[in-house]
C-alpha cells in the first residue's frame, strides 16, 4: 500500500490571478485524519480562492514517489 508523504493544495488566488500552493505533511495515515487535515486547509483559503484541487504525494512499494488527485478542480 502506498504510504502519503504529503498533501498539496493548488489554488487560484482572486486577489493577484496567481496559483499558490499549500504544502503539509499528513499528521496520520487514517483516512479520516487525513479529511480532516484537508478540510482545515480548504477552510483556510476559502475566503481568497477562485479554486483549488488537491494532490497527495505518495511512496509507493518499490520506494518511487507519484503523485494522485484526490479532489477535483472544484469551485468553492
Amino acid at each position: 500500500m502506498p504510504k502519503i508523504v504529503e498533501l498539496q493544495v493548488y489554488y487560484h488566488n482572486t486577489d493577484d490571478e496567481q496559483t499558490h500552493v499549500v504544502k503539509q505533511v499528513p499528521t496520520s495515515q487514517d483516512t479520516p485524519a487525513i479529511k480532516l487535515q484537508v478540510a482545515k486547509i480548504v477552510t483556510a483559503i476559502r475566503d481568497r480562492a477562485e479554486y483549488y484541487y488537491m494532490v497527495v504525494k505518495v511512496r509507493k512499494d518499490n520506494g518511487d514517489y507519484g503523485y494522485r488527485t484526490i479532489i477535483p478542480k472544484t469551485l468553492l
